[in-house]
Formats: structure tokens, C-alpha cells, sequence
């Protein structure tokens, strides 16, 4: 008997590891199916309920609207995921226009969680090692002085730069303006010159109504500000139904109706979205809706040549070369 059970000990071993191997098995699948279920249940949820479209939204109008010149990729169908604890996470790709092409410069990582907090992060892909080549706008003198200032013009080595770049070449170019301007005079002095407009910032009383960080170079004040930039059209459902790519020299006289899409999102983001700042931004909207919208500087694209005549206007100062491709114009 002993005998017995010793030669059938390795065929019960074997049949209880299967066994328990196909119960291990069984239970990961059913754990599987499960999971799956729930996450496509979340989903759908997400789906029919609008708050996908609600948190592709928050990403472009947080990012297009505080951050320097960046343009959030707008593909048909943004792939979101979503986590068993319902944190909703997109990565997008963030571009910046150069002539007529769209240039990949970073990307945007985003997040949503169940209890609606925001938060996102930035990742850029420079050019080049130790260099920055994003755009800064200084605030108008009268803004931090109350008064105008005789200032020693300081050397412009982005125009000098400009200056030594070959025809054939287009790029992005920024600068500041003396005093604040209406969008729209500010489109007038632009309309004679062969460019677009992708950006113009926008002056919403920071450091006179509101305190928030700054950097200083000389009598210069630089702020993080809002961009007024070609509006972006959301339906009812969050979902973007048009989409403007550059200010054109049609744009001009016209630039109420990107100044009202502007404050539409600006409100629908400050009273929406719960993220980092948005008490600031608050402060923002009431202070132009208020004093109305005013800009003091501007982003434009173009060919170098007639990037170099922008030095003709007196009241352009503080010019930021960007970008530079090979020509892409008409």
C-alpha cells in the first residue's frame, strides 16, 4: 500500500499544481474581465456624460491661454486614459507656428481627478542646449511708473541676428509695445507688413491690482500673462467645432469677436476648472471686464526680410527672434 501511494505521489502532485494553476489561472482572468469591464463602464460614463470633452477642453484653454505661444494639437480623437481611481490623463503634442508649418516643440501631460482637481505639466523639446528662444513682452513703463520714461534704448541683438539670416528663411519674431494698445491698433499697425499674427499678450492688472511673480532686467517688468490668441470655438458639449490658426491683416477692425471667444474661456475656466493660479486668473477676468481688453506686445510670423521692417514702428521695442525654418511662404 505504502508502495502504492509512493509511486502515485508525483501524479497527485502534479494534478493538484494543476489544479491550482488553472484556479490561479481562472480567478486572473475572471480579475481581467472584471477590470476590463469597469474601465469600459468608466468610459462610457465619461463619455456620455461630457466630461472627456470637459477635460480636452480644460487642457487647450489652460495651455493656449497662459502659456507663451503654444498651440495644443487638435486631432479628431485625443486618446485619454483613465484609471481605476477615475483620474483622467492625456498627453498632446504642443506646437508653435513657424511661416505656415506647424512645429512640434513639447508636449503637454495632463491630468483630471474624480474630485475635479487639475494639473498639467509642460515637457519642451528644445532646439538647442542652453538656450532659450521663447517669447517675453516687458509691460509698458506707464504701467509700473505712471509715467513715461526716457529710457536709454538698449542694443536689439535679435534684429542684429535677423539682420545676418539669408532670404529664403522665415521665423518667429515677438516684441513689446511702448504703451497699451486695443487689439485692434495694435492689428492696424501690423496690417501693411507680410505676416501673421499667432499671439498677443494681454495686460490684466498684474503687479497694480494684483500681486504675482515677476523678473526684472533694468526699468523691464516681465509677468506671466494671458494670450489673446485666434479663438477657439467650443459647442455646448465642450467639443471644438472651429478653430482659428493665425490674426491675419483681414483680422483687423475685427478683433472684437477673439476678444469675446477670450472671455467666454477665460470665464468658463475659472469657474470649471480647478487648478493652480485659477484665483489669480479671477482677478484677471474682473479686471477686464472692467477695463477692457488691452495688449502689449505681440508674436508674428513671416519671412525675415519683412520680420525686419517691424523696426520701423516706433513704439516696437524689446524684439525676441524664435524659431527659424527654411521658406515656407507664398
Amino acid at each position: 500500500m505504502k508502495d502504492d501511494l509512493k509511486e502515485r505521489a508525483p501524479d497527485i502532485r502534479w494534478r493538484t499544481g494543476v489544479r491550482v494553476l488553472t484556479n490561479v489561472s481562472g480567478a486572473i482572468v475572471l480579475l481581467f474581465l472584471v477590470y476590463s469591464l469597469y474601465i469600459a463602464a468608466i468610459n462610457m460614463y465619461l463619455d456620455t456624460t461630457g466630461m472627456k470633452g470637459k477635460f480636452i477642453r480644460s487642457v487647450i484653454s489652460v495651455a493656449e491661454l497662459l502659456e507663451d505661444g503654444m498651440r495644443v494639437d487638435k486631432g479628431p480623437f485625443p486618446t485619454v486614459e483613465v484609471t481605476p481611481f477615475i483620474t483622467q490623463k492625456t498627453t498632446l503634442k504642443l506646437y508653435r507656428d513657424v511661416g505656415k508649418w506647424q512645429v512640434v516643440t513639447g508636449e503637454i501631460r495632463a491630468e483630471r481627478t474624480v474630485t475635479g482637481q487639475f494639473s498639467y505639466s509642460i515637457v519642451d523639446l528644445p532646439t538647442y542646449l542652453n538656450t532659450q528662444r521663447q517669447a517675453a513682452f516687458s509691460l509698458p513703463y506707464t504701467i509700473m511708473f505712471n509715467k513715461p520714461m526716457e529710457v536709454t534704448p538698449r542694443p536689439e541683438h535679435s534684429l542684429k541676428q535677423l539682420s545676418k539670416i539669408a532670404d529664403g528663411n522665415v521665423a518667429r519674431l515677438s516684441f513689446s509695445v511702448s504703451t497699451l494698445m486695443s487689439p485692434d491698433q495694435l492689428m492696424e499697425k501690423l496690417a501693411s507688413y507680410d505676416v501673421f499674427v499667432t499671439e498677443l499678450p494681454v495686460y490684466a492688472g498684474e503687479l497694480k491690482e494684483f500681486n504675482t511673480s515677476f523678473s526684472k532686467s533694468e526699468a523691464d517688468y516681465y509677468v506671466p500673462h494671458l494670450s489673446l490668441r485666434p479663438l477657439n470655438h467650443f459647442d455646448e458639449n465642450n467639443q471644438l467645432s472651429s478653430s482659428a490658426m493665425y490674426f491675419t491683416p483681414e483680422d483687423k477692425g475685427a478683433m472684437s469677436e477673439h476678444v469675446s471667444y477670450m472671455m467666454s474661456d477665460l470665464e468658463w475656466m475659472t469657474t470649471h476648472i480647478k487648478y493652480n493660479g485659477v484665483d489669480i486668473d479671477k482677478k484677471r477676468l474682473a479686471y477686464l471686464k472692467k477695463h477692457g481688453v488691452q495688449v502689449y506686445g505681440a508674436t508674428v510670423t513671416g519671412p525675415v526680410r519683412e520680420l525686419e521692417k517691424l523696426q520701423e514702428q516706433p513704439e516696437f521695442r524689446d524684439f525676441r527672434l524664435g524659431l527659424i525654418e527654411v521658406w515656407n511662404w507664398e
